[in-house]
């Protein structure tokens, strides 16, 4: 590796997981030859867009001739990678603290599952977990785009495979318009089940067809995930997860985090009771409703967002 991408590799290694840095410099050597390098959003992420393009930014996207010189592209990264990972318009912050995204809330042992299956895979893969919550949905997206740690990958717009709905024919031909961003990155497709009658044959129908538009070999992955309530009917061939499951110790977790964060420890434990009081679905073994858990941590993050006291939040947890 020249000296250039030796510098550059230590700049993001100050602000990115060892991960997302691997991932970096791949792109970033391969754009080394091909004389281009775009930083889009927040100069976290890294696309290769190959021709001969002058210095832009507006903020949200910089493409840098690199040429023979990218003595230019490390004074980019060192000015916009000066702030530990810029936080989305929707993430809120107070002072210096940036506070998680819900996406973070547990899902880490049905992830690691998740990404345990997809490791060393590429092509058409399957996932069904039974959830019927759609905001689980998106945030087991968002999560899994985040730990399989690709730049490239990009989520989709929820599909709903449900015939009062969309036809299985209007679903695929969806999909199949996904087959040109897998020639960049892996594509993941959030699906919304809604078949619970044993007898019908539309999942399997529609598995079928999606399997065989994309029967050639490509080197990325289109990751379908599928998911519906306990008594939906998924493919067979699709990979089953387990439900997500949420218990009293994540909360005390995630609340930890953010009160240990702001230096508000005093008041973690009356959010604590507030939340289980709200949230907890079963007495006896102390699991959370998953809905409930996701409205209360989009409500807590929208009162954090307009930087209370710490009073004042615990009087609007009311």
């Amino acid at each position: 590796m020249s000296n250039a991408l030796e510098t550059l590799k230590k700049i993001l290694s100050e602000k990115l997981p060892e991960a997302e840095v691997q991932a970096l410099m791949v792109e970033l050597t391969i754009a080394s030859g091909k004389g281009s390098v775009a930083i889009q959003g927040d100069a976290t992420e890294a696309v290769i867009i190959p021709g001969n393009q002058s210095i832009v930014g507006d903020n949200n996207r910089y493409v840098i001739n690199q040429g023979s010189d990218p003595t230019e592209l490390i004074k980019m990264l060192r000015d916009l990678l000066k702030d530990l990972r810029l936080p989305d318009s929707s993430t809120p912050r107070t002072g210096g603290y940036q506070f998680p995204e819900v996406s973070r809330f547990d899902l880490s042992h049905l992830v690691d599952k998740c990404v345990g299956e997809l490791l060393g895979r590429k092509g058409l893969i399957g996932l069904a977990v039974p959830c019927g919550e759609t905001v689980f949905l998106k945030s087991f997206c968002d999560r899994l785009k985040y730990e399989l740690g690709r730049s490239n990958t990009q989520i989709r717009r929820i599909l709903s495979l449900d015939p009062q709905v969309i036809s299985v024919s209007k679903a695929v031909e969806t999909i199949k318009q996904y087959k040109k961003l897998l020639q960049s990155g892996d594509v993941i497709c959030p699906v919304r089940v809604g078949i619970c009658d044993s007898n019908s044959s539309i999942p399997e129908d529609f598995w079928q067809k999606i399997q065989d538009a994309f029967r050639d070999d490509f080197k990325y992955r289109l990751i379908v995930v599928m998911v519906g309530s306990e008594d939906c009917i998924f493919p067979l061939d699709a990979i089953s997860l387990h439900p997500p499951k949420f218990e009293k110790v994540h909360a005390f977790q995630w609340i930890r985090d953010i009160t240990q964060a702001l230096n508000w420890m005093h008041l973690s434990e009356a959010w604590m009771e507030k939340m289980v009081d709200l949230c907890l679905c079963d007495v006896q073994t102390g699991c959370l409703d998953v809905g409930l858990v996701y409205e209360h941590l989009d409500y807590t993050l929208s009162i954090l967002r307009s930087n209370p006291s710490a009073e004042a939040f615990l009087e609007q947890l009311d």
